[in-house]
């Protein structure tokens, strides 16, 4: 085959800025790797010293009086606040592990004594922080009296500082004259960084090669008219002609490039069939959207109980929201009801607000609220996502016993308004969300409520304390909690005092996009 000498001039520039290219970005990354690597390790050390001592505090007020959920929570929240740290341990300053992240997931564990290696005892014991890297070397940082660090070992004898970019396994804080906790480091976000500057120098490279080839086409005139062709199905396209097609005879560059304007053509073309396709699913989502609101009762359909005024309204953050509430009128002086709120939102979240509202439907029948409840939770940890999980406030109005009783499955506490008092005050908090684990039977517990003529409580979502004003400032259940005080002493029945939170909420946020839903339900005793 005859290679031209047109040819031969874009094979060389392509090769050459290729080759530049290549030399250029080997350089640059590794050049990024050890910044990275540095940057993680000084981010992952200035955390461990901010949060060790929170650590064992946490580990005191919760883990050491068996309030695993609890613990392991603000373990979590450690972890989304620094994503370059993939385990936690508390060691104490005899060496036992009395946590592990890595082991310990779904339970506290109440085994043997668990220990730790030598080695880490070793440091365990240094008042130093230490590090111990991936070669297994170990150093510690001593800090002197004017605030400098300097690298020593065991014997704190001084030793080289680490190299830019050393990678770590784990670091040891001693947080208290008891425990000591440990940083296991992952390096995955270094991993990610590199395959994304790899890709943008890849197009770049891809980039620059496409440039020399134009660059060297133009010079030839033999692509006067193949060009004309393609600027005359350009124009076409833009008219909305995404049929138009272009000829070109040539079996050179000019040739390949008639055909890629062709596939984009093609595309394009497929595009608009895609744009039809989408508003076809935006449809679909609106109807599902439809369907969800059937199931959150009208205010028409909330039943009307003797002693009881209700009003509820749901301000869904999406098209398909995660919040959820009914009042189920299961005898003429018992009502049930409950509010709810799934994880996220979307179509996932309207689906298993939609399978626990049938549930509660099905065993509304039962006379014991834990009954209930420990039965919608057993069917959705069986039936749905392990991901998605709900909270929930379950409640009973029975209108002979004069009684108010509900259970908490992890949800915000009721706020209750005492009329003889004219002071707001939180019910009890407690429960684990639905979803998270089979069995709950032992983790909620019924709750009564002194109900009295005058009084109003308010069931709400996480939406109202969490209403954001900006980026930094939200409501927050202290003004939550005043506003329902003041409010509730000059609200005439439960409707107004509802209307008033909501416009307060509204009030508050000045328009600022919200993130969840808000959902509320206002109940006055007559």
């Amino acid at each position: 085959m005859r290679i031209n000498l047109r040819s031969k001039f874009v094979i060389a520039i392509s090769l050459l800025m290729v080759a530049v290219f290549v030399a250029a970005a080997w350089l640059f990354i590794q050049e990024k790797k050890t910044e990275i690597a540095d940057d993680i390790y000084h981010n992952t050390l200035a955390f461990a010293k901010l949060t060790a001592a929170e650590v064992t505090e946490n580990y005191d007020l919760y883990l050491a009086q068996s309030g695993f959920v609890y613990f392991n929570r603000e373990v979590r929240s450690l972890f989304e606040k620094n994503d370059d740290i993939s385990g936690l341990k508390v060691v104490s300053y005899t060496g036992e592990l009395l946590y592990d992240s890595f082991l310990d997931k779904d339970k506290k564990y109440e085994g043997g004594v668990r220990s730790v290696d030598d080695l880490m005892v070793e440091q365990i014991k240094s008042e130093n922080l230490s590090l111990k890297m991936l070669d297994g070397e170990v150093v510690y940082l001593k800090t002197d009296k004017s605030g400098g660090v300097r690298f020593v070992d065991k014997y704190e004898r001084e030793v080289e500082p680490l190299e830019i970019g050393a990678l770590i396994d784990y670091m040891v804080v001693s947080a208290t004259e008891k425990y000591s906790v440990v940083y296991v480091l992952d390096y995955h976000n270094l991993d990610e960084r590199v395959a994304i500057m790899m890709r943008r120098i890849i197009y770049l490279a891809m980039f620059g090669v496409m440039l020399g080839v134009l660059m060297s086409l133009f010079l030839s005139s033999k692509i006067t008219k193949p060009v004309a062709k393609l600027v005359e199905g350009a124009e076409k396209i833009a008219t909305g002609d995404f049929k138009t097609r272009v000829e070109i005879e040539t079996r050179d560059e000019i040739g390949f490039l008639g055909d890629a304007f062709n596939g984009m053509a093609k595309d394009l073309e497929l595009s608009v069939e895609a744009k039809l396709y989408k508003e076809r699913v935006t449809r679909e989502l609106e109807l599902a959207a439809q369907i969800q609101n059937q199931i959150i009762p009208a205010k028409d359909q909330i039943p009307q109980m003797k002693g009881l005024e209700i009003a509820s309204e749901l301000i869904s953050a999406a098209e398909i929201g995660g919040d959820m509430y009914d009042f189920m009128k299961v005898e003429e002086d018992r009502l049930l009801m409950y509010l709810g709120d799934v994880t996220g939102h979307g179509v996932p979240a309207g689906i298993v607000s939609s399978i626990s509202s049938a549930l509660f439907y099905g065993y509304s029948g039962l006379e014991d609220l834990k009954k209930i409840i420990v039965n919608v939770n057993r069917v959705l940890k069986a039936k749905t996502m392990s991901n998605m999980f709900m909270t929930l406030c379950l409640m009973e109005w029975n209108d002979t016993a004069n009684s108010f009783k509900y259970i908490s499955a992890g949800h915000e506490q009721i706020i209750h308004y005492t009329s003889k008092t004219k002071d707001a005050s939180l019910t009890p908090a407690g429960g684990v969300a639905l979803g998270m684990t089979l069995d709950i039977s032992k983790l909620v517990k019924i709750e009564d409520v002194v109900f009295e003529p005058g009084d109003y409580l308010v069931i709400y979502s996480d939406g109202i304390p969490e209403a954001w004003k900006n980026e930094k400032e939200n409501y927050g259940m202290e003004r939550f909690e005043a506003f329902v005080k003041q409010a509730g002493a000059v609200a005439k029945n439960a409707e107004e005092l509802k209307t008033m939170i909501l416009d307060d909420v509204k009030k508050f946020t000045a328009g600022f996009e919200q993130k969840d839903d808000i959902t509320l339900i206002v109940l006055k005793r007559v």
